[in-house]
């Protein structure tokens, strides 16, 4: 599953963040460890067939199951059957057969007992009108204009809901559906189309056809009216689906992918594995995206238009799904905990994918935003392995653990195992495993049988224990030795999910007086150690870990004359980034002269860092340019961050009339707007508010990007006022995306109110809605005001909800409540207060700064 994250969607994932008071326990009181269920049989192949319409909410359908047996005598078969309603089942010769139906699990009696590897089939004729699994997308009177569609999404056991299976990865088989739908609809499904039927009643059969085996959660159908584009067939034939007349638009977003499938096969030693590649376009899917096999469903958001292409593009999410043909698909997690074998592979591709189609830079800037994100959950939500046997349902391992330190371990080992090394074991682990399911030792058994080394230690830090390293680093030079003394302590707290002491390789890079560099690696074993590096002359700058390779807080204490030389050397953007934010310890004027003078002409991401570091620092010459860089930064990603970072300055008038200046004369990136109006709310300025409310009322665009932009906006002002404003946001028939940053605006507004009730009455009708979007904003707002209230409302819809997403979510926020006292509204405004207290303690080490030169 893919997760669009730079448009904030967080489709999937937990991202209750606002409001956080620190870490929690991943696994709820009472949580048992979960493991693979039992097998009674091992189903070879599935052949179903379905009638349905997309304008009338019901499935009828009729399911074999071709399987053998795994016990010396099976006289019964288990699958999981949901809340569909069972007609009847048929064994082979089409004799009825007893069945219990019990919760969600199916058993099913074969009438005789089987011996071991015996073949045998059962037929289940069901019906039902089911609330997941299968979802019906149709018009109303709040959005008349929603096409009908029907699109299925199994991960992670959700298959069950619309037809019987043994619901779980360990069990895969070959597979064919006939969907049977009404002749204007087109239905898609895995693998290739082998017949196509129609009938006198206007219906139209599609026969679909997989041959390689898949698990059940990665059975896909789509249902509506679609315009089909031929991508290519080199290296496999590829189509896009999209919604009819936005083929040309749809062109962009999937250009690269017969690129990608090229690439990837190159790189992972093992060709695209299946007959075909389709991605298709659905109306409110509930993820980013789904790597069904050979046959990838992806959100609406894919379908961008000119103006915000200009800095935005759907690359990463495209190849995320397409390396899940391989990791997830190809090879498919045996079990749940191991699904890091799925996501974090996946979002590992996506650097692989970004390093040649942009450079090394981008894809390490890439990864900078990925231990963010990583280490934002794992200091403000919870801390847990990545392979971890406590949770309720399997979709609590999808965060960021998974996918983002997932990934980044996988570059770690990359760098440990050294490129060639590294390559040939990947290619090991797939062909080895090819078709088949897996757990970490696969990937360890591959990694020892192609390059000889014994990665127990590696996996064990990694991934079956928690954390990373806090590495607090200072180094001296001894100019006698003619050396430069590195002293390199890990500081992080040793607990018992953790790994006392992590051990890795660590890179130190220095340049002497005359300009020369020397880098070196080290080998880190202890948590104390000092490493000597060989430097001529006084080092004009020190990088620890230059690239960001090692997933660590690494705080280096230089002078900032050594972080302004690294500033203004060609080191890896990484360490740009460490030096840049190091120089906000000292507000001083040639520190802010450093930043400013970095950003023309810096890659994006390095510029939206320095703009973050001026921001940080408050001081009326680090405002001044900041308003400098806002025509100085040329991408639009640039100085998206520039004007993002303007937010900094609270109450003052000069960054006030910068961001009102680019709403009113408007800016070719929708993103700059957005992030301007956002910023406009920081600042607090006069008028800011009915700029804002202008904007809102009149700035249309893609995806409501300005819009949601002013909400937030509106939302940073703290003003009371700005509630009747929002609650209009989340009134139903508005877009989806500004409906649920409106209720999270909510959440923010309503933290600071005496009065809350109205505000958590408006969220708790939101919280009955069925879009999880919806649901999960608002109990996010919920929680970030704090009021021990919403705990009743969170256990009413919220807790009942088909998805198990928004019960995790709903639960959490509830605990998180319980723990709180009912100082919330005064909590943020000590946050505000806080805020008022950092920006005079900047504003007055400028002034001392000044009087120290001379300068009245």
């Amino acid at each position: 599953m893919g997760h669009a994250e730079h448009l904030g969607l967080g489709c999937g994932r937990r991202r209750v963040s606002a409001g956080a008071a620190g870490r929690e326990p991943f696994a709820f009181p009472g949580t048992e460890r979960r493991y693979a269920p039992d097998r009674d049989g091992d189903i070879v192949h599935t052949r179903l067939e379905i009638a349905l319409d997309p304008e009338v909410i019901a499935i009828q359908g009729r399911v074999t199951h071709e399987f053998v047996a795994l016990s010396d005598e099976t006289t019964h078969l288990q699958l999981h059957a949901g809340e569909l309603t069972i007609d009847g089942v048929e064994d082979v010769e089409g004799r009825p057969l007893t069945f219990r139906h019990v919760g969600e699990d199916l058993r099913v009696e074969l009438g005789t007992a089987l011996s071991f590897g015996e073949p045998s089939s059962v037929t289940v004729t069901y019906r039902g009108t089911p609330r997941r699994g299968i979802y019906f997308i149709r018009p109303d009177d709040g959005y008349p204009s929603k096409p009908y569609q029907v699109w299925t999404q199994g991960q992670d056991e959700d298959s069950r809901y619309w037809f019987p299976c043994f619901d779980h990865p360990t069990e895969k088989f070959s597979f064919e559906i006939v969907a049977r739908v009404p002749a204007k609809y087109r239905a898609i499904s895995n693998g290739i189309l082998a017949e196509k039927t129609a009938h006198d009643d206007g219906t139209v059969s599609w026969h679909w056809s997989q041959a390689g085996e898949l698990p059940a959660y990665l059975v896909t159908l789509c249902v509506g009216e679609f315009d089909e584009i031929d991508l290519g067939t080199a290296p496999t034939p590829m189509q896009a689906y999209v919604p009819v007349g936005m083929a040309d638009v749809a062109k962009r977003a999937f250009g690269r992918t017969a690129a990608m499938v090229e690439h990837f096969g190159e790189r992972f030693g093992v060709d695209y594995p299946w007959d075909k590649y389709a991605q298709v376009v659905v109306e409110d899917f509930i993820f980013g995206g789904m790597e069904n096999t050979s046959s990838t469903t992806l959100i609406d958001l894919v379908l961008y238009d000119d103006r915000a292409a200009l800095d935005f593009d759907m690359d990463d999410l495209i190849a995320h799904e397409l390396a899940h043909q391989w990791w997830g698909d190809l090879l498919t997690c045996r079990e749940w905990p191991h699904a890091w074998l799925n996501e974090g592979f996946a979002t590992w591709s996506q650097l692989v994918w970004m390093e040649h189609a942009e450079d090394a830079g981008a894809a390490a800037y890439d990864r900078y935003e990925m231990a963010a994100r990583y280490r934002g959950e794992d200091a403000g939500e919870y801390r847990r392995a990545i392979v971890d046997r406590h949770f309720e349902e399997p979709i609590d391992l999808f965060d960021r653990h998974l996918y983002e330190k997932g990934g980044l371990v996988l570059h770690m080992l990359r760098r440990e195992l050294g490129e060639s090394a590294f390559w040939r074991a990947i290619k090991v682990y797939a062909e080895v495993n090819r078709g088949g399911s897996v757990v970490t030792e696969d990937l360890r058994v591959a990694i020892e049988a192609a390059t000889g080394r014994n990665l127990d230690w590696f996996l064990d830090q990694w991934v079956y224990h928690s954390g990373h390293p806090e590495l607090a680093v200072a180094w001296t030079w001894d100019k006698a030795k003619q050396c430069i003394a590195v002293t390199v302590n890990q500081t992080q707290a040793a607990v018992d999910t953790m790994v006392g002491t992590f051990r890795f390789a660590l890179d130190i890079r220095a340049t002497d007086a005359d300009g020369a560099t020397r880098t070196e690696r080290f080998e880190v074993t202890q948590r104390d150690h000092t490493f000597s590096l060989p430097c001529a002359s006084e080092p004009r700058s020190v990088e620890v870990d230059p690239d960001g390779d090692v997933l660590a807080v690494v705080k280096l204490k230089q002078p900032a004359a050594a972080s302004r030389a690294t500033l203004a050397s060609d080191a890896p953007v990484y360490a740009r980034i460490r030096a840049a934010h190091a120089l906000t310890d000292e507000p001083t004027g040639e520190n802010v002269a450093a930043l400013a003078a970095a950003i023309p002409g810096a890659p994006w991401g390095l510029a939206v860092e320095l703009a973050k570091a001026l921001g940080a620092m408050r001081s009326e010459a680090a405002r001044d340019a900041l308003i400098a860089a806002i025509g100085a930064a040329e991408h639009p990603k640039a100085r998206r961050g520039v004007v993002a970072a303007l937010g900094s300055f609270r109450h003052d008038p000069l960054a006030g009339a910068a961001l009102m200046a680019v709403l009113k004369d408007g800016d070719p990136s929708l993103f700059v707007e957005g992030a301007a109006a956002t910023a406009l709310g920081q600042t607090r300025v006069a008028g800011a508010r009915e700029v804002l409310e202008q904007a809102l009322a009149s700035k249309d665009g893609w995806a409501e990007v300005i819009r949601i932009g002013c909400v937030g906006g509106l939302a940073a002002l703290g003003d009371p006022a700005v509630v009747a404003a929002l609650t209009d946001c989340t009134t139903y028939g508005r877009h989806t995306r500004l409906r649920a940053a409106a209720a999270r605006a909510l959440g923010a507004v309503g933290a600071r109110l005496t009065q809350q009730d109205s505000v958590l009455e408006t969220l708790e009708g939101l919280a009955g809605e069925f879009d999880l979007r919806i649901v999960i904003a608002s109990i996010a707002a919920m929680r970030a005001i704090g009021n021990p209230k919403a705990i009743a409302l969170l256990g009413g819809a919220p807790a009942r909800h088909p998805d198990g997403r928004v019960r995790r979510e709903a639960k959490a926020a509830a605990l998180r409540l319980g723990k709180a006292d009912a100082g919330s509204t005064a909590a943020a405004r000590v946050a505000d207060d806080l805020e008022a207290l950092r920006t005079k303690h900047a504003a007055l080490l400028e002034r001392v700064e000044k009087l120290e030169g001379g300068s009245a």
